[in-house]
């Protein structure tokens, strides 16, 4: 008896203490970056202008830390971490409602403007202190930030990612001109920026989203959702046109159906045919298409009577070349941020940087060729062999090797 009631009690015990474990076990950590980045955005606390001024000027290098810009970014920590540990899942869904079309919301690309901000900041503080190695790992969660963004197909989102990169780049620069670097941590920084390259998308990803996009609206139904926008202060493109033309859009799209939605979505994809085999083109052919197609299809339409046909591609039609031209500068900043890693890795393996370049290394997207590399009495430069044709102006990256 006394057996049978000390099984029954064990049996118990154990029962509860199986029961108590389901009861407060931890849920599950997230595993969407989105959400731990969301709360980023709410820990930190949100700069005034003098503040968001600095911060911004300090992540560029244009100031330099001093004490209140300093116990501002010690406070935005909590944030930071946050995006390091979204930083390492795969998986980010900023959660956007693209089927709203053009009222869908994605707020979160300003916040993660001064989020990376502050990110940048606190590497140049670090720097400041000749704690490279953190430098170098803010400069990485800023870049895993960026890709990120790069997750939702969004043309603007790419532009984001783009500008992001780019600041990256420039910081990354600095620390590799300011500092001895021992072999073993540029060749983890080579490894790590490779790995994240491997994530980035192409711009074709963002541009075949936006496509699909806009082409909700053409149907009779979805084309009225249009008409706030038929205004020159919500479509530039249309200042110059006259009250006439105006009204002329208005009015079809007032009266779509089905067969004007179908000419005007068969217009509309010739549009985007024209622009995916521009972006196939060498740069300045490219950048010179995308420029010629701009004005072909959407600047000074007054001929609405004459080519209804046109007017959800006017409506709607993306002007590129500047965005294609910011992806070319930031992957080119990219390509001679990698070529200089190349270059720092054999000064320290040799104790000497080369006489010239080493062969396979990534190129100047500007003019398709290897950099132009010039050694100098600090360090050297790599220069770009192709001119940007927005900036009217050959890009160079000045490294500086510290003995």
């Amino acid at each position: 008896m006394e057996n049978k009631i000390m099984k029954n009690t064990l049996l118990t015990v154990f029962i509860l203490i199986v029961c108590t474990c389901q009861i407060f076990a931890l849920p599950p950590d997230p595993d969407n970056a989105a959400l731990l980045y969301y709360q980023a955005f709410c820990v930190y606390e949100k700069p005034d202008d003098t503040m968001k001024d600095m911060v911004r000027d300090l992540a560029k290098g244009n100031i330099e830390p001093n004490p209140t810009i300093t116990k501002y970014i010690e406070s935005c920590r909590p944030a930071i971490k946050l995006v390091e540990n979204a930083g390492e899942l795969s998986k980010c869904d900023w959660g956007v409602k693209y089927s709203d079309g053009l009222d869908a919301q994605a707020r979160y690309l300003a916040e993660t403007k001064m989020l990376t901000y502050i990110i940048l900041a606190d590497a140049r503080i670090a720097l400041s202190q000749d704690d490279y190695d953190l430098a170098i790992r803010r400069c990485l969660t800023a870049r895993k930030l960026a890709i990120d963004v790069g997750q939702d197909p969004l043309a603007v989102g790419y532009l984001v990612e783009k500008a992001v990169e780019k600041l990256t780049n420039k910081c990354i620069q600095e620390i590799l001109s300011a500092v001895v670097i021992d072999l073993q941590t540029l060749q983890q920084l080579k490894a790590q920026l490779n790995k994240l390259d491997s994530r980035i998308k192409q711009v074709g990803f963002f541009l075949e989203t936006e496509q699909e996009v806009m082409a909700m609206y053409a149907t009779p139904e979805r084309f009225q959702d249009l008409l706030p926008y038929i205004d020159p202060e919500s479509l530039p493109r249309l200042v110059n046109a006259s009250d006439d033309t105006r009204e002329c859009i208005l009015s079809y799209v007032r009266n779509a159906d089905e067969q004007f939605c179908r000419k005007n979505m068969a217009y509309y994809n010739d549009y985007w045919a024209e622009i995916f085999s521009a972006f196939k083109l060498p740069y300045q052919r490219a950048y010179n298409k995308l420029e010629e197609l701009e004005k072909k299809y959407l600047e000074n339409y007054n001929d609405c009577q004459e080519n209804p046909d046109a007017i959800l591609t006017v409506l709607l039609g993306p002007a590129l070349y500047n965005l294609y031209n910011n992806g070319i500068q930031s992957e080119t900043s990219s390509n001679a941020l990698k070529t200089a890693l190349e270059l720092y890795i054999i000064a320290a393996q040799t104790g000497q940087l080369p006489d010239s370049l080493p062969g396979s290394l990534p190129k100047d997207l500007f003019s398709g060729k290897d950099f132009q590399y010039e050694k100098t009495s600090e360090g050297f430069i790599l220069r770009c062999q192709g001119k940007d044709l927005v900036k009217d102006e050959i890009h160079e990256y000045e490294f500086k090797v510290k003995k």
